[in-house]
């Protein structure tokens, strides 16, 4: 991190979250010691500096955080968001009163300008990340790039790739990103994730409906269990929160649905969430699946590595 962005970082860190909010247009409501924020995609608590996400089950503490999960974005440049939109007084950081809240509610559209906008000649990298490093049939990556699904954006030097949410109209109104670094944590979620979804399958037809917490979580699990389905779909959440939509079309099309999460603390809320919220609907056929290891393409990893071992040639012993 850059000396100037850690100034940046310092600087906003502090700015109040119920500000914060009414910057992106929620109103406010006190709950005891808490605050509360509501919208068609948030229904966030506030209590000091830490924050819940009810209806995604994410949360964290600090205002960069909370720009994060509102808007998507990397750490840099969610800082400089922050800096251009509050200012310093005696009394800290406060939002500027000559603008507009509802103004900085970046949609969409404007979000997948700056992060997602395709580039061909990284998609080699992207497709080897993908095939080499998380072991997905390659099958399955040329096919969801030929359709457009899956695509390389025009990052420097290590581009991310695009996955994105479509509605079950075929509409695209939001993405998720994952950075070719294996070990970056940058994996923003942009635009809508209630009712559009990264998905493998199609999930019209599909007898058994799959929701994982993740693009490669879904690609990981289509690869290990898709032979063992008649018609999977396998739906990415962007996070371990399940959504509420989802359940209600697979319960209206009578499918069995499959609730897979990580098998982390995250998982096992999210499982439990999904649970409680169905159980009073009659006919719904709903299970739990958790992987082994942390996550399903922990699995299909180890998966690989034991085919190799299983086919390697042995070596047999010199006749003198």
């Amino acid at each position: 991190m850059s000396a100037t962005t850690q100034q940046t970082a310092e600087q906003v860190r502090g700015i109040p979250l119920q500000e914060l909010l009414r910057w992106h247009g929620f109103k406010m409501r006190r709950e005891g010691v808490s605050f509360r924020a509501r919208s068609d995609r948030h229904n966030i608590v506030v209590t000091g500096n830490k924050w819940f996400d009810n209806k995604t089950g994410t949360g964290g503490a600090g205002a960069i955080d909370l720009q994060m999960h509102l808007c998507g974005g990397d750490f840099q440049t969610t800082c400089h968001v922050l800096a251009e939109g509050f200012r310093p007084t005696g009394a800290g950081l406060v939002f500027p009163p000559d603008k507009n809240p509802a103004s900085r509610r970046r949609p969409f559209e404007e979000l997948a300008a700056q992060y997602a906008v395709p580039s061909l000649a990284n998609w080699p990298i992207a497709r080897d990340y993908l095939v080499e490093t998380r072991k997905i049939e390659p099958a399955i990556v040329h096919e969801l790039h030929g359709r457009g699904s899956i695509y390389a954006n025009n990052h420097q030097p290590n581009p991310g790739i695009v996955f994105l949410h479509r509605t079950p109209h075929g509409k695209v109104e939001g993405a998720t990103l994952r950075d070719t670094r294996h070990e970056s944590s940058f994996r923003p979620c942009l635009g809508n994730k209630l009712t559009a979804w990264f998905v493998l399958g199609d999930l019209a037809t599909a007898e058994t409906v799959a929701a994982v917490e993740s693009p490669i979580e879904a690609l990981s699990y289509h690869t290990l269990f898709a032979s063992k389905h008649d018609r999977l779909a396998v739906v990415s959440c962007a996070g371990s929160f399940v959504p509420e939509e989802l359940m209600a079309q697979t319960r209206d099309r009578r499918q069995n649905f499959v609730v897979a999460l990580n098998n982390d603390d995250a998982g096992e809320f999210g499982w439990q969430r999904a649970w409680d919220s169905t159980v009073d609907w009659p006919g719904f056929k709903i299970s739990s699946e958790c992987p082994r290891r942390n996550d399903w393409n922990a699995d299909l990893v180890a998966s690989a590595r034991a085919a190799r071992v299983t086919h390697a040639p042995q070596r047999h012993p010199l006749h003198l």
